[in-house]
């Protein structure tokens, strides 16, 4: 196993959320290996020497419940943070009983991070600039990135609805509601809950008029930015 004390793995399958996470704990002095799903985390960990891992939860071809389990089966000593946007209290305890270190909900804050780190005795010494110039610069290039890809998004929950394709609209508006917020657009996030929850529910009509409701609400941000 190669030593990486330095460093920490981040798990994600949104590039946007990757790098949103990998800024903030560089302003920890921790270098961060990324990659996009539970399959590709546990190759990693294995090979190399973490001081911790950020796991998503919600990923293609190995969701990180799964590769958090099977890490642990092998022995997998370091702490294993889970990163979602899931807020119920039950489902948050069940993660702690299935190997996950600890929680931080999604969208992540600066101080969140440097919370976590501090519990679980890793560095936590600063890199700020003093104005934290450099941070807000890199938190825009991430606003940037997100406004350039509301097409994208806009293109995938039209092709979900067209298909009633449920498990799509589902995994889009759970992305968005871990990251949206955290560039200022608080009704999305709010909008993409709500999908989530009706379709938990199979409250299929109330899913598709929200639905409609987050393509109005992405439009509008395209438009105006």
């Amino acid at each position: 196993m190669t030593s990486t004390q330095n460093k920490i793995l981040v798990v994600d399958d949104s590039e946007t959320n990757r790098l949103m996470l990998s800024f903030m704990l560089q302003e920890h002095l921790f270098s961060t290996d990324e990659v996009e799903n539970g399959e590709q985390a546990v190759e990693h960990a294995l090979e190399f020497d973490y001081a911790a891992v950020f796991m998503d939860l919600n990923m293609p071809v190995m969701n990180g419940l799964e590769a958090t389990s099977v890490l642990r089966e092998l022995s997998y000593e370091p702490p294993i943070i889970a990163c979602s946007a899931e807020d119920e209290p039950g489902k948050i305890k069940q993660l702690l009983e299935s190997g996950f270190t600890d929680f931080i909900a999604k969208p992540v804050e600066l101080e969140d991070i440097e919370d976590i780190l501090n519990k679980h005795n890793l560095n936590h010494s600063l890199n700020h600039t003093g104005d934290d110039q450099v941070f807000q610069q890199k938190l825009e290039q991430l606003r940037e990135r997100f406004l350039t890809n509301i097409p994208t998004i806009i293109s995938k929950l039209n092709r979900a609805l067209k298909s009633n394709e449920l498990a799509s609209l589902k995994r889009i508006a759970h992305k968005l509601k871990g990251t949206a917020s955290q560039f200022g657009f608080d009704r999305v996030t709010k909008i993409g809950k709500d999908i989530e929850l009706a379709i938990n529910k199979e409250k299929v009509t109330i899913a598709i008029e929200k639905t409609h409701f987050l393509l109005a609400e992405l439009e509008k941000i395209s438009q105006e930015n």
